[in-house]
């Protein structure tokens, strides 16, 4: 497999990723969405790209170890990700990169990570409760959303 398929399959699992969770949180809470079955598009548009920069740092750090070539070029991708959300972007992918390297267990900090991003949307959050917050609990659809990602974009990793 050359390394430009390769990418489109890393590509395709971050953005299928992001998207899954997005929708998950444009969901949760939402009275609509429980009896009408419509989401908030334009929250699944809000959380997509900070979603997708998330699982594109999850995939740096699980391919740091597989294969350096197919990392770099994520890593460039993941850098536009960056910049595209006004971050600046040497010192936040490598920030990231550095928690994911030392952190004792990676899909937690992953859950957390992608959790923070919901959690600090305003208008996600103008859409909850006051008490609704992202929970690890299989009770938050947007937990098992996560939690399918990373199976996903590990599993990934083993096919690479």
């Amino acid at each position: 497999m050359t390394n430009e398929i390769r990418l489109d399959a890393v590509n395709e699992a971050i953005g299928e990723v992001a998207t899954d969770i997005a929708q998950a949180y444009a969901e949760f809470g939402n009275l609509t969405s429980m009896f009408l079955g419509q989401t908030s598009s334009t929250l699944q548009l809000r959380l997509f790209r900070p979603l997708a920069l998330e699982a594109s740092l999850y995939m740096c750090s699980l391919l740091l170890t597989v294969d350096e070539n197919l990392t770099e070029l994520v890593l460039e991708e993941t850098h536009a990700y960056a910049v595209e959300l006004g971050k600046d972007a040497d010192t936040f992918v490598n920030s990231v990169l550095h928690e994911y390297e030392t952190s004792t267990d990676p899909l937690t900090l992953f859950i957390q990570r992608c959790q923070a991003v919901v959690a600090q949307d305003s208008l996600w959050l103008s859409t909850q409760r006051q008490d609704a917050q992202p929970q690890i609990s299989i009770s938050d659809k947007g937990y098992i959303a996560i939690q399918k990602g990373a199976q996903r974009l590990h599993g990934l990793t083993t096919l690479l």
